[in-house]
This record gives structure tokens, sequence and C-alpha cells, in this order.
């Protein structure tokens, strides 16, 4: 066993290089010169001595360049240390697959401050431009660019913060620390963890000899294989079938595990600009269970499962067009006995089952969980730290659930309210893979809504959110009884749910 994660660990990094090395052509979204920014950081951090800040950001990924970015919009003189064990800004981007693409629409993606999108054609049969790992990269890049020239924020790149302490620590030379004074708080963008196949060994085990692969692997596959095994019900076990298979791979030696069938959202209703309006409207329809209410919005076209004879019991949220899922359901060897134990040479071991596989397969991993893995919750805000996590308000349209968040949880710390109030508004989620908790945000939104009104600050927030387009359920304007309706059904609901937990 210790020698097949070894190997895996070996060929994972393998992944990761030559992935790198192949990156995807893609057309440059601004000026942004990489080199440019590196040598403005290294020459900061060279010189780096007696470090004070307001605020010392762990993350240079979504959330914590989101927070700096609308910090620094409310209040511009705020200075901000930014440390990330990357060796450039954008978080998970960095280790993800070189073909993977927002769920959503870029224009929904991002800070504040910056849109993403870059007034590109629509490609792969969208309607909207959806930025690639290599375009998104870049924008952050140009994002922290934009910080550090306004000589408020200094970055620290393949570097960590030590646990409890303000001391950032080099990955790269281990004994070169800094000590930072750190005036207001701590921040944390890390704690809501993305878990990355390439990036850990596969949680099941693995018989020398077989070849188990995480998914970067694929954008550089040259050899063919006898079948195709892809490990995962999620997006990335999504994303890597519809790879192989306009690489040319025929859909009958692709072999889908899926330990659980899955809800996705479709796309067209995600990108519509009245999902919300839409959304309200058929939830006002009587219902009171979580299957009457999910039958319901896939009566709308605005879920779909995959296949059609099969009951989702999960939902990782994955955006999809009607023409993807068209491609998915032409998999036809789809294994339904729950999570994967053991891939061996000639067969795969699952919770309720074995199957035959034949020599010379390739496994693909993609039983990551992304940001599901975490499993617990804390305050967001305390005395000295901002832990950056999912929090109410959690419903807002076209997928900009992290972007919203980010900017949201800055707005609120820059209002002159007690830390317990702050958490009142802002409080902290469990993100849950139930496909039924979608219907209880209704209700959230709401909530949210009295408490931020009765605090004076829903309708400043509320324009704010409008800027980049990210609105939630108490913001659309509909029919009153219908929104009334819709509302009381999500409270009836949401408190239920409560009883059988």
């Amino acid at each position: 066993l210790a020698q097949a994660i070894l190997a895996q660990a070996v060929f994972s990094a393998f992944c990761i290089f030559k992935q790198v090395a192949d990156v995807i052509p893609t057309e440059m979204l601004s000026d942004f010169d990489p080199a440019k920014l590196e040598a403005e950081v290294e020459a900061q951090n060279t010189s780096a001595t007696g470090l004070d800040c307001d605020y010392l950001v762990i993350g240079a990924g979504l959330l914590g360049l989101g927070f700096t970015d609308e910090l620094l919009n409310l209040k511009p003189d705020t200075k901000i240390i930014i440390v990330d064990k990357h060796s450039q800004a954008g978080g998970h981007w960095n280790d993800d697959y070189a073909f993977v693409r927002l769920h959503a629409p870029s224009e929904t993606y991002g800070v504040m401050s910056q849109r993403l999108e870059n007034g590109l054609p629509p490609c792969h049969g969208d309607t909207k431009e959806r930025a690639n790992r290599d375009e998104i990269l870049h924008y952050f890049g140009k994002v922290l660019e934009t910080m550090v020239e306004t000589g408020q924020v200094r970055a620290f790149f393949n570097s960590f913060v030590e646990p409890d302490t303000s001391i950032i620590r080099s990955c790269t030379s281990p004994t070169k620390t800094f000590q930072v004074s750190v005036r207001k708080k701590i921040v944390d963008g890390t704690f809501v963890k993305v878990e990355i196949p390439v990036l850990r060994p596969p949680p099941y085990l693995v018989s020398a000899g077989a070849t188990v692969v995480p998914p970067n692997y694929l954008f550089s596959l040259e050899a063919e294989f006898p079948a195709y095994y892809v490990l995962g019900a999620g997006k990335t076990a999504m994303d890597s079938i519809l790879w192989l298979m306009s690489r040319g791979v025929p859909a009958d030696l692709v072999h889908w595990i899926v330990p659980r069938d899955v809800y996705v959202i479709n796309r067209s209703f995600c990108e519509s600009p009245d999902s919300l309006e839409r959304m309200l409207e058929a939830l006002a329809e009587e219902w009171s269970t979580g299957k009457q209410g999910l039958n319901i919005l896939e009566k709308h076209s605005m879920v779909s499962r995959i296949f059609a004879d099969h009951e989702p019991t999960s939902c990782k949220y994955a955006i999809l067009s009607q023409t993807e899922i068209a491609e998915l359901r032409k998999v036809q060897n789809v294994v339904r006995l729950g999570y994967v134990q053991k891939v061996g040479l000639d067969s795969i071991t699952l919770q309720h089952g074995s199957i035959p596989m034949p020599a010379g397969a390739l496994c693909i991993d993609c039983a990551a969980s992304a940001f599901y893995c975490q499993k617990d919750r804390r305050p967001i805000f305390s005395d000295n730290r901002i832990t950056l996590q999912m929090c109410l308000p959690s419903s807002h349209g076209s997928g900009s659930v992290w972007s919203a968040m980010a900017a949201t949880t800055a707005f609120v710390e820059a209002q002159p309210m007690r830390e317990d109030e702050k958490n009142m508004v802002c409080t902290s989620l469990t993100p849950s893979a139930d496909p039924d908790w979608v219907l209880t945000g209704l209700y959230l939104d709401e909530k949210k809504r009295q408490r931020w009104e009765r605090l004076g600050i829903y309708e400043a927030w509320s324009k704010r959110m409008a800027v980049r387009g990210w609105s939630s359920f108490s913001d659309v304007e509909v029919d009153p009884s219908v929104k009334a309706r819709a509302v009381a059904q999500s409270r009836q609901f949401f408190f239920a749910k409560m009883e059988w937990r």
C-alpha cells in the first residue's frame, strides 16, 4: 500500500508539471504582466522588516482576494498583507485540471471591483462566456497587481502563516520568517478547503500496478486504453467524461462509478436574467416535502437528473447545459454499488459489491468532495480573527454564491457593529449536498433581510451587490402574495427538516 501511495504521489507531481507545460491557448484578459508583479512582490519581500498591517489575509484565492477587494473599496486606507502557499494568486485554480471551466457565466464570478469576462464569443455551445483555468489565473493575477499598485497591499507567495500566530514562514526556505504586527484581524481564507484529487492519495486502496490518475493527467493523454473508469459523480467526474468523449473516446468504453445519483442545475435557467423570479413563482405552487419541491423545480426545467430512471439523493450544484447532459446520458456503463473501496488489477471493489475490469484499464480519480469536505463551522467574526466560509445570505442568482459571500463578509466587517451583531447578520453555514436544502433558501433569505433591516444596513448592502448583479431572493420583485406563499412553504419545510434531524 505504501509503495502504491508513493507511486501515486510521484505520478500526481508529474501530472502537475505536465499540465503547467501544456497550457491551453487563450486570449489574454488584459495587459497584465506576471513577471512585473512577481518582481514587485519580490522587491517588497526582500526588504521586509518590521512588518505591520491592519489585516493579515491567509489565501489569495477567490475568498481572500474578494474580501480584500471589497474592504479596500469601503476603507481605502486599510493596510493588508496577503499570504499564500502557491507561487501566484488564484487559490485552488493553480492545482485544477487544465480543461476545467467555470460552471456559471464569467460575469458572475470574481471580485467586486473587477469583472472577469473579456468579451470573447462563448464557446462549447454556451450562450455566455465561461472562463477556463488559465483565464481565471490571469484574472486573479491582475486583481492582485491592482491591489499592490495602490501601496496598501503586500503579498507573500510560497509562504504560510504558522498556526495561531502572525508569523509568515517561507515554504521554499523554511528558516526564513517574518513577524507581522497585526493591528486588527487575521483573515483565514483557507478554512473552506477545496479537495482536489491531484493533491492527495486516493481515498481507497490501490493495488500495485493498477493505473489510477487524477483528472490533470487527461489533458496530456497520449496512449489509448481498453477502458476508462471514472470514479465519482460530481462536476469533476462529469468534466472528465465530457473531455474524454470530446477527444474521441467512445461512450461504450467509459464506465462511470456513481456512488449517489445527483441533481444538476440547468445552465439555461441559471443564465436567465429572471431566474430568481421564476424560482419564487415555481415554489409558490403547493408543496410540503423535499421530493415535491424538487419535482416542481424539475418540472420547470430548473434542475435535472442525469438519468431519468434514477432518483437523485445528492446535489453538488454542478451547472450543466442540456447538450452536456445529453452527452453524459450516452454513457450506459453506470455502476451504482456505493463508494470505491479498492482498485485492483482486474476488478474494482465497492461498498456493495465488485465489478470486473479489463487489464490495462485507466481509472480517473474524481472522488474529491470539493468544499463539501468542510464538516464543521465556526463564528465568522471574533475579536481578532475572521474565518471566511459559507454564510447567510446564501442564495444569489447565476451561480455567484462564493463571490458574493466574500464581498458580503468584508461589507459587514466595515460596519460599526459589535462582533455578536456581525455574526447575527452573517451567520456561518456548513455546506450540504442534500438536494432539498435548496428549498430552504427562500426562508433563510427573508430571515436575513429582516435582521439586516433592523440594523439599518440592508439597503446599502443590496445596492452594492446589485452593482455586480449579485441579487438574492429578497430583492426580487414579484406579486407579494406569490412571494409570501413561497416563503411560507420554505419556512415550514425548513423547520420540518430541523425536526427530522
